[in-house]
């Protein structure tokens, strides 16, 4: 093999290997099942009897308009002042079993919004809302509970997910925040262990 062709095989080699560790542009059915959980959770916990899900998982790109939400200049993940690696350290700090391989999948997935589809298997009834999910809700419904899901990232095992859910009350206001949640998988189940503070609304 001459040298052009050496290197020819070279660049083909390096764009199938980037192109193929790229992440999926839609949430894994796993990742619907962490979501699952969560929703699950703040419904058994009394703090979510409505829920309704952004139909656009949120991003660390601050520009980013996907889910509508904007908290701190951003859309959840992070604060404006900050890059993704720099909050990724505080979370490393809150959650000292967070596992090294789990943060590169959590960063990568989340450089974009993700379309969110209705295959969330919650316990508890809920509703996608967006451009594309215009419906009305039905009566009942008007103090809604707003999730806002990343997309999940895992460690290589896929024993471990990190999640960040911001949470809007309709009923009480200063229950509202944004958390990264880590979650163990155990006995077929996931299971959240440990969580990392965003932000928090207040009462004035």
């Amino acid at each position: 093999m001459n040298k052009v062709a050496r290197l020819s095989a070279f660049v083909f080699l390096l764009s199938y290997f980037s192109v193929a560790q790229q992440p999926s542009t839609s949430p894994s059915a796993e990742e619907y099942a962490v979501m699952g959980t969560m929703l699950d959770g703040f419904h058994d916990a009394g703090r979510a009897s409505h829920p309704i899900v952004a139909d656009y998982t949120a991003t660390f790109d601050c520009n980013s308009i996907c889910n509508g939400m904007k908290v701190g200049g951003c859309n959840g993940l992070a604060l404006n002042d900050e890059t993704s690696e720099q909050r990724l350290t505080i979370v490393k700090r809150d959650l000292p079993d967070l596992d090294q391989t789990t943060i590169p999948d959590f960063e990568a997935k989340n450089r974009h919004c993700s379309k969110i589809a209705d295959k969330i298997p919650s316990q508890s009834p809920f509703f996608l809302f967006g451009n594309d999910h215009p419906q009305k809700l039905p009566a009942g419904w008007e103090k809604a509970d707003f999730f806002y899901f990343s997309r999940v990232g895992f460690n290589a095992q896929r024993t471990q997910a990190l999640v960040n859910v911001s949470f809007m009350s309709g009923a009480d206001g200063t229950r509202s925040g944004g958390k990264y949640f880590l979650l163990r998988h155990e006995n077929g189940k996931w299971i959240p262990v440990e969580s990392s503070i965003v932000w928090q609304l207040t009462s004035r």
